[in-house]
């Protein structure tokens, strides 16, 4: 069965996080950004024979063609392109293989844990004039204190898609995802950080809460969905296909936003919607790092200047329909997609969002052993379906 399938996969993936997570064993929060340790490789960049090409390792679909294609003619370096599914998975291959990426686009969290474990590289911003164009909001954030080792890329929020033909006025709240009426109709991604904190905030708790006992109410009523509601794990590659399946095999998931507005537009048949749930929502920044281990630094600086431009962030936005990070890119964007509330949310729901800081070890310990918990309930579920349909045949 496809589930159960992503199922084992996931649990690799979580495994794999909470073992880079128990190596690890850091803190950091809003009150306590002390810089990580420099990384052995300096910020001077030698060009290198391999310098002629630039791997990015990246989520699928996440440029413009014609800014790559423009990239390549403009510079003459070709660019190869590796996907990852998940933030597991891709700290996993980086920790693998050092040396095989050039350009990592990673979220806050995961450049922190990569910063302390030493597997990125100083950004060079000399080679980067266009840093210039960044918005201010999105830099010096706690996951990267100065930009030495990442500038940001993409930002938006963690919400909610739904079935508005299924669900045509559902309750704007994290709760619908415990909605009893929705069983076996809700879809979670697979990010260990983003469901703490959506959780947190369904039981009226900050996101950001480092309170043993609320983690733990976090972690009882992951488990009880795991348990009551018949929920599944997937990567938002499988859950667009689930809530565009006409057998309607989803009515809720959680999304970021700008996948969801993909998806809406998408499917013709109007079905889909999204919002940023009542309670607040994650906020979240993709930016570009560099590998400490990359083979070919110079092409990588090169890479990160030219999506840095006003017009080709401008473009990468329009194209993705995600709110960029860039504030000179700004005047070149759609009309509609600045007008968009849930891409660009208003200040009054921004001020109920917050970025996700790294948790404590103790955090760490207490989320890695819950969604240990939630995995092998959702494996017992299957394991139990399997064995009814079999005994029925």
């Amino acid at each position: 069965m496809k589930k159960f399938d992503n199922l084992k996969s996931s649990l690799r993936s979580l495994l794999a996080l909470a073992a880079s997570l128990g190596v690890m064993g850091v803190s950091c929060s809003k009150e306590n950004t002390t810089p990580a340790p420099e990384s052995e490789d300096s910020a001077s960049v030698e060009t290198g024979v391999g310098d002629k090409s630039v791997t990015i390792f990246t989520w699928e679909e996440y440029f413009a063609p014609e800014a790559i294609e423009a990239f390549v003619e403009e510079t003459g370096i070709s660019v190869d392109f590796v996907y990852y599914e998940n933030v597991a998975d891709m700290k996993a291959q980086i920790e693998a293989a050092p040396d095989a990426f050039d350009v990592v686009v990673s979220d806050g969290a995961s450049i922190a844990e990569m910063r302390e474990l030493r597997l990125l590289s100083e950004i060079n911003a000399e080679l980067i004039p266009n840093v210039k164009n960044l918005d201010d909001k999105y830099l010096d954030l706690p996951s990267d204190p100065g930009n030495k080792f990442s500038l940001p890329y993409m930002w938006g929020t963690t919400l909610i898609a739904y079935r508005s033909d299924k669900l045509p006025d559902p309750k704007m709240s994290w709760n619908l995802l415990w909605d009893p009426a929705l069983k076996g109709k809700i879809v979670m991604l697979e990010e260990r950080d983003d469901l703490y904190a959506l959780t947190l905030l369904s039981l009226g708790y900050d996101l950001n809460s480092d309170n043993a006992t609320e983690v733990a109410a976090a972690t009882d009523r992951l488990v009880a969905q795991a348990v009551d509601l018949d929920v599944r794990y997937d990567d938002i590659i499988d859950a667009r296909e689930l809530i565009q399946d006409d057998d309607a095999t989803c009515w809720a998931f959680v999304a970021y936003s700008g996948d969801a507005a993909l998806i809406a537009e998408e499917d013709e048949q109007g079905r889909i919607d999204y919002f940023i749930p009542e309670e607040g929502a994650p906020l979240w920044v993709d930016s570009f790092c560099v590998p400490r281990e990359a083979r070919s630094k110079a092409a990588a600086h090169a890479f990160i200047d030219y999506m840095a431009r006003a017009q080709v962030a401008a473009d990468n936005s329009n194209y993705l329909w995600y709110a960029t990070a860039n504030a000179a890119a700004v005047e070149f964007l759609n009309e509609d997609l600045k007008a968009d509330s849930i891409i660009y949310p208003p200040a009054e729901v921004l001020k109920k969002c917050d970025f996700i800081t790294e948790f404590s070890p103790e955090k760490n310990r207490a989320t890695n052993k819950g969604m240990k918990l939630v995995f092998e309930q959702l494996t017992k579920s299957e394991i139990k379906v399997s064995q009814e349909e079999a005994s029925e045949r």
